[in-house]
C-alpha cells in the first residue's frame, strides 16, 4: 500500500489533489492511504513514513522549503511534489530534491501526469532492486542467494568473521569488510565506519547528537566524529541520484 499525504494549507486544494488521487489510483487498481495536513508542523509531527508527499511551498508557519529539509532527516526515499504559486520559488527548492512541481491553479491533467509518471519511477527502481543478489557462504557451509535491499547491515565480529544483518534473521560468513564491499552496489551501501556496512534504505533516522545511524530494526551505528560530515555527505548524494534517475 502506498502512503501519500497532502499538505497544503489551503482546503480547497487538499480537496482537489485528494479526490483526483484516489480517482487515479482506484483506475489503476492500485491501494493507497492518504493522510491530509494544513502545515508543516503537523505533518513533521506524524510518525508515518510515507512514500509520496504533496506539499505546499508557501505556507503560514515553516514553509515548505524548510518541512522538506526537516523531513529529508528522517526519510531520504519519500518523493516530494512541490505545490507553489510562483516560479521563483522552484530554484530554491531544487536543493531539497524534488520529484515534480504543480503550479497552482492545480489541474487534474498535472497532477495524473505527476502521478503517472511517479509509477513509472517506482517500477523502475523496484526492477533494478529486484535484479541485485549477494551470495552468501555461511560459517556453517550453506550457500544461498540474498536479495541485497534485505540486507541492513554488515558487522565484523573478529577472526574474519562478519555478521550478515536482516529484519528477521542473522547469518555469519567468514570474510572481511573490504571484500564484502567490493562486491556490493555502492549506490546504496557505505561504510560508517571500519567495522560496518549500512544499507542506506534501511536508515531510519539520523542522531546528529550523539552521532548514531538509527537502522529500521532501531539497532544504533555509531559514526566517528571524523566520519560524520563525509557519511552524511554520502547520504546526500545518494538523494540526489536517486532522484536524478
Amino acid at each position: 500500500m502506498l502512503r501519500i499525504a497532502i499538505v497544503d494549507d489551503e482546503l480547497f486544494y487538499i480537496k482537489l489533489i485528494k479526490s483526483i488521487t484516489e480517482d487515479f489510483f482506484e483506475e489503476k487498481h492500485k491501494q493507497i492511504s492518504i493522510n491530509t495536513f494544513t502545515s508543516g508542523e503537523a505533518l513533521l509531527s506524524d510518525s508515518i513514513c510515507y512514500d509520496l508527499i504533496f506539499l505546499d511551498v508557501q505556507m503560514n508557519g515553516i514553509n515548505g522549503i524548510e518541512t522538506a529539509q526537516r523531513l529529508r532527516v528522517k526519510n531520504k526515499k519519500v518523493s516530494l511534489i512541490y505545490i507553489t504559486s510562483y516560479q521563483d520559488y522552484i530554484k530554491k527548492s531544487m536543493t531539497i530534491h524534488p520529484f515534480a512541481f504543480i503550479l497552482k491553479p492545480v489541474s487534474e491533467k498535472e497532477v495524473r501526469k505527476n502521478l503517472d509518471d511517479y509509477l513509472t519511477y517506482t517500477d523502475c527502481v523496484n526492477e533494478k532492486k529486484s535484479n541485485e543478489l549477494y551470495y552468501l557462504h555461511t560459517t556453517d557451509d550453506r550457500h544461498f542467494q540474498i536479495d541485497m535491499d534485505s540486507i541492513l547491515y554488515f558487522h565484523y565480529l573478529d577472526n574474519r568473521i562478519v555478521e550478515v544483518v536482516l529484519h528477521d534473521v542473522k547469518y555469519k560468513t567468514k570474510d572481511s569488510i573490504t571484500n564484502i564491499y567490493s562486491l556490493l552496489n555502492h549506490e546504496y551501501f557505505i561504510i560508517p565506519n571500519q567495522s560496518f556496512i549500512v544499507n542506506i534504505h534501511h536508515i531510519a533516522e539520523i542522531d546528529g547528537k550523539n552521532k548514531k545511524l538509527v537502522m529500521n530494526n532501531s539497532d544504533l551505528i555509531l559514526i566517528p566524529r571524523r566520519k560524520y560530515n563525509e557519511t552524511i555527505e554520502m547520504l546526500n548524494r545518494y538523494i540526489t541520484d536517486e532522484e536524478d534517475d
